[in-house]
C-alpha cells in the first residue's frame, strides 16, 4: 500500500511540474514605473502561421485613361479606393470592382481644389482628409466626396502619422541655422484641424547626414546624403485606438504612446542584426555613382559604412490594430526575393512571422493594397491581394 501511494505521489509531481513548464513562445511581462515591459521569446506565439496572397485587382495601364501619374492612396471600409494623380492634382476614386467613380478637387487654389497633393487617409468617420503640401492647406471631403471645409497652417508639416476626427499627428522637423540640414531635429505633434498645437510627444531620434553644398552662380543648394542603416526614429499609427507606435531601429524595442503622448507599454523580442555586406554596399555605391554630381561621388566614398543593419525602415498598423514590423530579413524562392514581417497584436505579444515577396501599405478587411511600379509597361499600377492565412 504504502509503495502505491508512493508511486501515486511521484505520478502526480510530474503531471503537475509538466503542466506548469513554461512554452518557449510565452511572452514575460513585468512593470516599472507605471510602463508595461512585455519580452516576447523569438518564437512567435503562432509559429506555424503563413500567408498566401491572391491578386484579385489591379488599377492602372491603358486600360485606365483617367489615371495618369498615380501616387498616394487610401482605402476606406466601403473598399472604395481613392489614388492621387499628381499630374491632373485631383483625387480618382473607384469601387471595389475597379471602377472608376468620380474625380474630388482639382488642380488650384479655390475651395477643394490642390496645387500639391500631399498625404491623405479616411478618418474614423467616413471623411476624407487631404493635405496640400504647397498651400499648407487641410481640406475636408465627406463620404460623397463633396467638399466641407479646409484650413491654411502656418507652417509646414513632415510625414502625417495618423488623423482621428478632431487631429492630427504630424512629424516635425525643426532646421539648424547655420546648417539646416544637419542641424535637424525631429518632433512628433499632435495638432487641430485648424494647425493649432494639442501636444508634443516628445523629440525623438533623426538619422546622420553629411551635407553637400553646390554653388551656381550667386545660388547654393545643399544635398543632405544619408550613410546606410543610420539609427533613427520608426513610427506607425492606429487612428481608431489613437496609438502611436515608435522604435529607435537600431535595438528591437518598440513601444506605444497613449493619446495624450504619454508611454504605456514596450515590448521587445530577441534578435540578431544582420550583418552589412560587401554587396549592400556596392549597391548603396552603384545608386550614387549613377548621379552626376562629382562632389556627392566623392563624399560617398568617404562615408563609413556600417557593420550591421538596422532592425527596421518601416513600420505600419493594420485596420486590426496589429503592428507589421518590414524587418531585413530576405530569402529567395522560385527566383523571388521574400522579405519577413514580424506582427505584434495591440498589446505587444508577437503573434506571427510572415514572408511576403510584395511591400504592403495598407491593409483594410483582410486584403492587402500597394502601388506597384511595373516597369515593363511603364505604368504605375494599384494592386490589391487577398490574405489567405495558413496554419502549416
Amino acid at each position: 500500500m504504502r509503495n502505491i501511494l508512493i508511486i501515486i505521489t511521484i505520478t502526480l509531481l510530474l503531471i503537475l511540474s509538466g503542466c506548469s513548464k513554461k512554452p518557449e513562445n510565452e511572452a514575460s511581462i513585468e512593470t516599472i514605473d507605471g510602463i508595461q515591459y512585455v519580452h516576447n521569446t523569438g518564437t512567435p506565439l503562432h509559429p506555424n502561421k503563413a500567408v498566401t496572397l491572391e491578386e484579385d485587382l489591379s488599377i492602372g495601364g491603358q486600360e485606365y485613361d483617367m489615371l495618369f501619374r498615380p501616387q498616394k492612396f487610401t482605402v476606406d471600409q466601403k473598399e472604395r479606393i481613392y489614388i492621387a494623380d499628381y499630374l491632373d492634382q485631383s483625387i480618382k476614386v473607384f469601387d471595389p470592382n475597379g471602377k472608376y467613380i468620380k474625380s474630388i478637387g482639382k488642380k488650384g487654389e479655390g475651395p477643394g481644389e490642390f496645387i500639391l497633393i500631399g498625404d491623405l487617409t479616411i478618418l474614423p468617420d467616413g471623411r476624407l482628409f487631404v493635405m496640400d503640401r504647397n498651400t499648407r492647406r487641410i481640406s475636408l471631403f465627406d463620404t460623397k466626396g463633396n467638399y466641407i471645409e479646409s484650413y491654411h497652417w502656418t507652417e509646414r508639416q513632415g510625414g502625417l502619422i495618423y488623423a482621428t476626427d478632431s487631429s492630427c499627428l504630424f512629424t516635425v522637423y525643426k532646421f539648424g541655422e547655420e546648417n539646416p540640414m544637419e542641424g535637424r531635429r525631429l518632433f512628433v505633434k499632435e495638432y487641430d484641424f485648424q494647425g493649432h498645437e494639442i501636444h508634443s510627444f516628445g523629440e525623438f531620434k533623426i538619422e546622420k547626414s553629411k551635407t553637400h553644398t553646390i554653388k551656381t552662380g550667386k545660388s547654393i543648394t545643399s544635398m543632405a546624403v544619408y550613410p546606410p542603416h543610420s539609427p533613427r526614429s520608426i513610427f506607425a499609427g492606429d487612428p481608431l485606438r489613437q496609438h502611436l507606435f515608435h522604435c529607435v531601429n537600431d535595438k528591437y524595442m518598440l513601444e506605444i504612446y497613449n493619446q495624450e503622448g504619454k508611454v504605456t507599454r514596450r515590448f521587445d523580442r530577441p534578435y540578431t542584426p544582420l550583418p552589412f555586406t560587401k554587396k549592400d554596399a556596392k549597391e548603396f555605391y552603384d545608386y550614387y555613382d549613377s548621379r552626376p554630381l562629382e562632389g556627392i561621388k566623392k563624399m560617398i566614398r568617404g562615408l563609413s559604412m556600417p557593420s550591421v543593419k538596422t532592425i527596421t525602415s518601416r513600420m505600419f498598423v493594420d485596420d486590426s490594430g496589429n503592428l507589421w514590423v518590414e524587418t531585413h530579413e530576405e530569402k529567395e524562392e522560385e527566383n523571388q526575393i521574400f522579405t519577413a514581417y514580424d506582427i505584434f497584436n495591440q498589446k505587444g505579444f508577437y503573434e506571427a512571422k510572415v514572408w511576403l515577396n510584395i511591400k504592403p501599405e495598407i491593409i483594410v478587411k483582410g486584403k492587402m493594397y500597394l502601388m506597384y511600379n511595373d516597369e515593363e509597361i511603364g505604368y504605375k499600377l494599384l494592386k490589391r491581394y487577398q490574405i489567405i492565412w495558413n496554419d502549416l
